[in-house]
């Protein structure tokens, strides 16, 4: 890109006009799901210090009854019998059903009325004799926390809209939208350029005409929810088709000539293909405004796509710091073979994968500098771009990961503890396939330093990173402790953020905030280990709180004792032990920022870009779930085969295909509406056949033609580093080992978890076992 000619405060217009807002709407975003676990906290702290708080919250709001709360029973009940016959005598059928008063059901009616009556009286009087200054300024702030969070809440899709909307402007307009292969000569981006241009105007068109079929709908009384957005989708994708056109017209100088048609078709982004496909096919079927209606269905995901979000961000923020290089650091002193190390490194990504949620979220986060810890590590170029593409593949069956929890959510059939039960055990054979694999395609002996030479200098390497443990010690312990919010699916697009500000703040403002993280953290661990003392008096005494069991409190127990000894064991070695200095061969990569300020903005600009074509493909990824959700093929398939092999196969294959064309979310929502059912028809056990769509989905972001696990691997590497590390020389295996590995290993996994289990029946039960509800 060209360097920006025009600045305001020495930031370009870029950043002012999508950086700034992109890093507006994420913060909102944060501000929203923290402020919901801050009301509730704010909520029990007023319980807990104001008995009948709840009561007392509408002190000011609550108005005086009127109603009388002694009224004369007699004279009330004779007002009553004689409204009742008069009621009776202008009623002329009152005849058929009677003309008895019955006396005692009205005056047990009136008791009945005194009585609310006087429950309210009491209920004001109370909140008037205990509603003191203190009790009203609480219930002021927690009201208001209440108040804006339910605002922003109420605007969440408005949110995520204009964030897809920003971000894909920025992404076209610096050329980072995905594709086949990148636009290198003046043909590419012609043919890029107006394919984007299309794409953009047909999403307008179908923004429009949705428009317009809803105002219709108003007309004719039907209730349509969130109207407003309409408005925003027309705007965006006017500024899409504006940004596409300018971009038409002034192509980059840096492009080279020639070029061949045939080629120039791959530069167009996928989001493109896929919106002019999905629109061709809804027009063909008079269902013009198709597209915006599965956008619409987007939009009902609002909170998952902007956490999808917050973690691009996340990664972005992690390679502004050094966390990566010092636990390379670590591993360095073992002196591993190229292949060991790719091994190693895959098998400690799954676990930050376990928490993005999706390979390809993983792979935007962290390729980068796992790409060039291994290049630096020795491994040749194209097993690393193997290993980073793989980086993401391997933890998606792990806890927490999101996509298994939304498995759970849409179908009764398993549960989570279930499916994480079985996805550690596929875990490790998808591993153990690797390091097979990888260990036959060395170029050179495997090696390893001696235990007696690495050992010391590993645990030496560690150090350094006592500090970041530290910070994101204290930073999980607040948010545990304090907040009651774990580190987990639910909770990790809020505290991660966090923590990494809270790193980037000891790396880039002063190592000395350490010790303001220590002061927070030593009486929170003091706090917590009172509470490990009354929960071992309540274990040895039987104590046991209602609404829990006596296992529960005892994992809770160790499961503290545990984190209070690390954190209490790291504290101590960090102020005891002399800290070596850092590894003499650290360089800062290019675009990593010095200061706190410069990392925060180089980490959202290149967000932004990230956010605009991951989402734009998430997006167009749902209208294609749509079109083949309408065209009837999965109801042309049978709903027996003639075995359950024949099933299994046909299964396997499609769900792969489907993995090679739709992004995760989109594609298990569609395999739960259609495939699933017919696999449980047909003998497949329902853990079985999830899994199953789980390894089939990843091999499918790993193959060709589409191979979006590698797309998003040279967006983040970038397209001069890939071209690098082509082989013309090799043979057939070295010149596409990025391809070959990778498929090689999820396809034999693929294979083992879908046939091996159906030959026997005790290896079904040990990958596949049911666990009963309360078990543990």
């Amino acid at each position: 890109m060209d360097k920006p000619s025009l600045t305001v405060a020495n930031r370009s217009v870029a950043e002012w006009l999508s950086s700034l807002p992109t890093l507006i709407l994420l913060l909102l975003t944060i501000f929203l799901a923290s402020g919901e676990v801050i009301h509730s906290q704010l909520l029990k702290i007023g319980e807990n210090t104001w008995e009948g708080y709840f009561l007392l919250r509408g002190a000011g709001v609550v108005e005086q009854p009127t109603c009388n709360r002694d009224p004369d029973l007699d004279q009330e009940l004779a007002k009553a019998i004689k409204q009742k016959k008069q009621q009776m005598a202008d009623d002329p059928l009152a005849s058929i059903f009677g003309t008895d008063v019955d006396e005692a059901a009205l005056r047990q009616s009136l008791e009945s009325s005194r009585h609310n009556c006087r429950g309210r009286w009491e209920r004001y009087e109370l909140i008037q004799d205990k509603a003191t200054p203190g009790v009203i300024a609480f219930r002021t702030l927690e009201g208001g926390v209440a108040k804006v969070v339910t605002t922003l809440g109420n605007y969440k899709r408005l949110l995520l809209c204009l964030l897809v909307m920003i971000c894909a402007a920025t992404a076209t307009l610096t050329r980072h939208h995905i594709s086949l292969r990148p636009a290198h000569t003046r043909k590419d981006h012609f043919v890029s350029s107006l394919g984007q241009l299309a794409a953009n105007i047909m999403l307008l068109l179908s923004a429009w005409l949705y428009r317009g079929e809803e105002i219709s709908a108003i007309a004719d009384g039907v209730q349509v929810n969130h109207f407003y957005l309409h408005q925003f989708w027309i705007a965006g994708f006017l500024l899409l088709s504006f940004a596409a056109f300018y971009q038409l017209i002034r192509p980059p100088k840096d492009l080279e000539e020639g070029g061949t048609w045939g080629k120039a078709m791959l530069t167009i982004p996928l989001y493109s293909f896929m919106s002019l496909t999905a629109g061709a096919q809804f027009i063909s079927q008079g269902y013009y405004h198709g597209i915006s209606v599965y956008l619409g269905m987007m939009m009902e995901l609002s909170t998952l796509f902007l956490s999808l979000a917050l973690y691009i961000w996340i990664g972005m923020l992690l390679r502004q710091t050094k966390m990566a290089h010092l636990v390379f650091d670590v591993l360095r002193p073992w002196k591993m073979s190229p292949e060991l190390m790719c091994f190693v490194v895959l098998a400690v990504a799954a676990v930050p994968t376990a928490y993005t949620g999706a390979s390809g979220i993983f792979v935007i986060a962290a390729g980068a500098t796992i790409y060039n810890e291994l290049v630096r590590a020795g491994a040749r170029k194209q097993l690393a771009l193997a290993a980073t593409a793989m980086s993401g593949s391997m933890g998606v069956v792990l806890r927490p990961c999101l996509l298994v929890v939304i498995i759970a959510a849409l179908n009764n059939s398993v549960t989570t503890d279930e499916l994480f039960t079985s996805g550690l055990k596929i875990f490790g054979l998808s591993l153990f396939l690797f390091f097979i694999y990888s260990q036959f395609a060395r170029t050179a002996p495997a090696r390893i330093a001696p235990f007696s030479e690495a050992v010391p200098q590993s645990l030496k390497r560690l150090i350094p990173l006592l500090p970041y443990v530290i910070i994101m010690g204290t930073v999980v312990v607040f948010f545990r402790d304090l907040l009651d919010t774990e580190l987990n699916e639910n909770y990790a697009p809020i505290i991660l953020p966090v923590m990494l500000l809270a790193i980037l703040a000891y790396e880039k403002l002063s190592t000395k905030s350490l010790h303001v993280f220590t002061i927070v953290l030593l009486p929170l661990l003091i706090y917590s280990c009172y509470n490990l003392w009354g929960i071992n008096n309540a274990l040895d005494a039987g104590a046991i709180p209602t609404g829990t069991s006596a296992e529960e409190l005892n994992d809770l127990f160790w499961g503290l004792f545990w984190r209070n000894a690390i954190l209490g064991a790291c504290l101590a070695i960090y102020y005891l032990v002399k800290t070596p200095d850092m590894d003499p061969h650290y360089q800062p990569e290019p675009g990593v920022g010095e200061k706190m300020e410069s990392s925060l903005r180089f980490a959202t600009n290149e967000t932004t870009g990230h956010i605009g074509a991951l989402l734009m493909l998430m997006a167009l990824s749902v209208s294609v779930g749509g079109i083949i959700e309408r065209s009837g093929v999965m109801e042309m398939l049978p709903e027996t085969f003639p075995s359950i092999w024949v099933a299994m196969t046909l299964l396997v294959v499609t769900m792969v295909i489907i993995g090679m064309i739709m992004d995760p979310y989109g594609a298990v929502i569609l395999v739960n509406a259609t495939l699933a059912q017919i696999a449980f028809d047909n003998g497949i056990d329902p853990l079985h056949f999830w899994m199953i769509t789980l390894v089939a989905f990843e091999l499918g972001y790993l193959s060709p033609p589409v191979a979006l696990n590698h797309l998003l691997t040279r967006q983040v590497v970038g397209d001069e580093e890939v071209e690098s590390a082509k082989v013309p020389g090799g043979n057939f295996y070295r010149r596409y080992e990025k391809f070959l590995l990778p498929i090689a290993v999820m396809l034999t996994a693929l294979l083992l978890v879908s046939y091996v289990p159906l030959m026997s029946d005790s290896l079904h039960e040990f990958l596949f076992q049911k666990i009963q509800a309360g078990a543990h």
